[in-house]
């Protein structure tokens, strides 16, 4: 699974998937990372990303810093992959590459936001991000505070 940017109307360079899809995190008021889970239902609107079986990392495709890709086992057993420690998706009302109709949405808990290069999620006005591994505090623009 290989991860690049792209940029987005709305949204500018984000990070993509292998398929050229936006991926998105789901933050609480707090901005910590919150999993979206197939028991709540999450899933069927915003897919999970899970690593292939025999597949032990992702991949640093066109601008991304590898060194902010990592991993994470979470309780159904399956790896997934994180950009910056947080838990990325995609949006079923995406309906394909170079979209970014997911962004700003809240549901399931919190809210859903794209994420920038940088590893900050992209917000409207600038707002400062707390990252879910360190808590650091970070403007959401220019190097990132994680």
């Amino acid at each position: 699974m290989t991860f690049s940017t792209t940029s987005v109307a709305g949204l500018g360079t984000v990070v993509v998937d292998g398929a050229g899809r936006t991926v998105y995190i789901l933050t609480t008021g707090d901005h910590t990372n919150v999993p979206c889970d197939d028991a709540s239902g999450c899933t069927k609107a915003w897919p999970d990303l899970p690593l292939p079986d025999g597949v032990t990392s992702a991949k640093a495709g066109t601008g991304i810093d590898a060194s902010l890709l990592g991993t994470k086992k979470l309780a159904d057993g399956e790896t997934y992959p994180t950009y910056n420690g947080w838990l990325m998706y995609e949006f079923a009302g995406d309906g394909g590459p170079g979209q970014g109709k997911g962004q700003g949405i809240h549901s399931f808990g919190g809210t859903w936001y794209a994420l920038m290069a940088n590893g900050n999620p992209v917000s409207g006005g600038g707002a400062a991000a707390t990252s879910p591994t360190t808590g650091a505090a970070s403007s959401g623009a220019g190097t990132p505070g994680y």
